[in-house]
Parts: structure tokens; C-alpha cells; sequence
């Protein structure tokens, strides 16, 4: 497989454990070296053979179709057995797979997540045509620990729990896949990260005074940025009370989700706040 690195790595670890090739070339640039680094780190971990590509100008489409091509043709690969993944890299990079593919007349493939889900299109050539040959739903194939080395490369836990955080773990552990309290990476500190199938969710969970403050949304938006876990991790804010309308459209503008469990001032989750809380994790994630 011929994977074209971006700034996210799950697009192109689901297509390779998905198709699990012989061997996989990792087209990389300078911009997305370290996403490279930890990929290959996964992968070889699995016993995956990793051979790198470097582009040096990912703009020129000219010049890319060079690099791959000569790539190809110096390691002797039969073209017959290449599948290209068209999901990373800069466009010009995808546009210049796509054309040597055509010429090669090598299939290629294409990652879609949304909704919950993680769709994979497979395309081959025939008679100059370019053919949708059929679209799966990827089953899972990520663990969280794939999914935080994917994007932090290493990370520990925490032992400090706070007693909301308890409740609410309680409350969601058996209505998801995976649930990992307390993560940390240098800085970086999350409550709660959480999985459905191949997706993952994280969770600031805010109690008292804190949770009328926009620290957890702040928090949020860090953790979810390009150089943490990137823009496909879904992000709540978890709080023991109203928060307020400014602080909610401020949650809003950041696709954070807002679930607010009121009656645990009284130390006591409802089952009412129980139920929300699942179905909106759960939905989000696409469990439902």
C-alpha cells in the first residue's frame, strides 16, 4: 500500500489495518514527519514492513508523480499488486497517486468519517473508467491505546480522581467500548477518553465553581488541536450544573457537546441524568 501521510493518522492506519498489505510505503513531508514517526512506530510494532517515502516539494504534482514512480519502479514493485490510499497528504499529492495509479492501472482507495462511522471506498480502472467497485464499513480496529500512541506517541495515567469523575465513569463504562480515566502527556491533561468502534471521544468533567468557568472548554479545545489528537476526536464537557448560555454557545461554536447532570449535588447520579448522559456519548460516538 501506497499511504499518503496528513496531519491525521487514523485515515491511514484504519485503511491499512483494513486491507493489511505486505508491506506499506508512508509518503510523508517535512510538515508531517512526526505523524510518520509515530505511525511507523504503530505499524511496526505489528509486524507491518514500513518503507519511507519523502516528498520534497508535496506541492508539485509533477515532481511528486516522480518520486513515486521512481520509488517504485528502483524497488521493483509489480504494479499489479499496488493499492493506493488517496485519503492524506497535501491535494497535489493525492491528485499525482491518483494519476500514477490510473497509468499503473492500480486500484485505489478513500476513507470517509462521519456520523460515527468510518467508510472506506475501493476504485479500480477499467477501459480508462475509474469505477467505484464497492463501499465497507470498517468493524473495529482500533484500541484506545492505538489511538493516543497514534497522535501522542507515548502517555501515562494519573492516579487523582475527583468523585464526579467516578460517577460518571460508573455510569458510561459498560455503554461503551473502552474507557480510560486520568490521561496525561506532559502538559496535556484528560479526564475521560472514550470509544465506540473506531471512534474516540475525550471528556473534561467540571465540578462547583470550576464548572461555570470556560476552563474545561479551553480544555478541551487544546487537547482536540493538531499537534495533540487532532480534529476527529469528539469532545464533551461534563459539568454538576447550568452553566450558562454564553459559556454553552462558546461550547457550541467548538462542537463541544454539553451534558449537564444537575442532580449529582446531591452526590447521586439520576437514573434520568444516567440515560442522557449514555445516549449522548453514545450517539456521538456512533453506538446508536
Amino acid at each position: 500500500m501506497i499511504a499518503l501521510i496528513g496531519e491525521q493518522p487514523i485515515p491511514n492506519l484504519l485503511p491499512i489495518r483494513y486491507e493489511k498489505p505486505d508491506r506499506v510505503i508512508l509518503v510523508y513531508t517535512d510538515r508531517t514527519e512526526t505523524g510518520f514517526e509515530r505511525l511507523k512506530d504503530i505499524l511496526e510494532e505489528s509486524h507491518v514492513d514500513v518503507d519511507p517515502l519523502k516528498i520534497k516539494s508535496p506541492y508539485d504534482i509533477f515532481e511528486i508523480k516522480q518520486d513515486l514512480s521512481g520509488f517504485i519502479n528502483k524497488n521493483g514493485f509489480n504494479s499489479s499488486n499496488i493499492i493506493f490510499n488517496l485519503t492524506g497528504g497535501t491535494k497535489p499529492m493525492a491528485f499525482a497517486s491518483y494519476h500514477l495509479a490510473e497509468e499503473l492501472s492500480s486500484p485505489f482507495i478513500y476513507l470517509q468519517s462521519e456520523g460515527g462511522k468510518s467508510l472506506i471506498y475501493r476504485y479500480e480502472f477499467f477501459e480508462g473508467r475509474t469505477q467505484l467497485i464497492k463501499k465497507d464499513t470498517i468493524p473495529t480496529l482500533l484500541t484506545i491505546d492505538d489511538y493516543l500512541k497514534a497522535h501522542l506517541r507515548s502517555y501515562n495515567r494519573a492516579s487523582k480522581k475527583e468523585a464526579l469523575e467516578e460517577l460518571v465513569y460508573d455510569a458510561i463504562c459498560d455503554s461503551v467500548d473502552e474507557c480510560e480515566r486520568s490521561i496525561t502527556h506532559g502538559s496535556l491533561e484528560i479526564d475521560l477518553v472514550m470509544r465506540c468502534g473506531n471512534q474516540v471521544g475525550i471528556a473534561e468533567i467540571k465540578s462547583g465553581k470550576k464548572a461555570l468557568k470556560k476552563e474545561g472548554i479551553d480544555q478541551l479545545n487544546t487537547a482536540g488541536e493538531q499537534r495533540y489528537l487532532g480534529t476527529y476526536t469528539h469532545k464533551f464537557l461534563i459539568v454538576d450544573r447550568e452553566i450558562g448560555s454564553q459559556n454553552r454557545a462558546l461550547a457550541e461554536a467548538h462542537r463541544i457537546r454539553v451534558v449537564e447532570l444537575c442532580s449529582v449535588e446531591t452526590g447521586v447520579l439520576s437514573l434520568e441524568e444516567r440515560d442522557e448522559l449514555r445516549r449522548a456519548i453514545c450517539t456521538d460516538l456512533g453506538a446508536t
